[in-house]
């Protein structure tokens, strides 16, 4: 056998060199698919999130809510609640307490690749 090898074999078995075009498309790929991996990621965490609320949160409403009923008419009004608002402050420290995904604002365009 000869051990060198043809122009035709050779085109088989080497790596043809990547056009610059075809090396934009190939960063473009691994790009997406970081950026797919990474949604993916945040999508999970927020299901977890979601489900770490529907599990626990009432646990943690009911405590806020007993310790607010607990405080006397007097201590709820040094504080500025009355006993009728108990309800709505929970709801409304819960809303705060739920951390909630940064946006991108309107305005903002990002990046093409060149």
């Amino acid at each position: 056998m000869d051990p060198r090898l043809l122009r035709a074999e050779a085109a088989y078995l080497l790596p043809l060199p990547a056009s610059p075009a075809e090396e934009r498309a190939r960063a473009l790929r691994l790009a997406a698919a970081e950026a797919y991996q990474a949604g993916l990621g945040r999508a999970g965490q927020a299901l977890l999130a979601r489900l770490d609320n529907a599990l626990f949160g009432w646990v943690r409403r009911s405590r806020v809510r007993a310790e607010l009923e607990a405080l006397s008419d007097r201590e709820l009004a040094d504080i500025g609640v009355s006993r009728g608002e108990i309800g709505r402050i929970v709801v409304e420290a819960e809303k705060a307490a739920t951390p909630r995904p940064a946006q991108r604002p309107a305005g903002l365009r990002l990046p093409h690749p060149a």
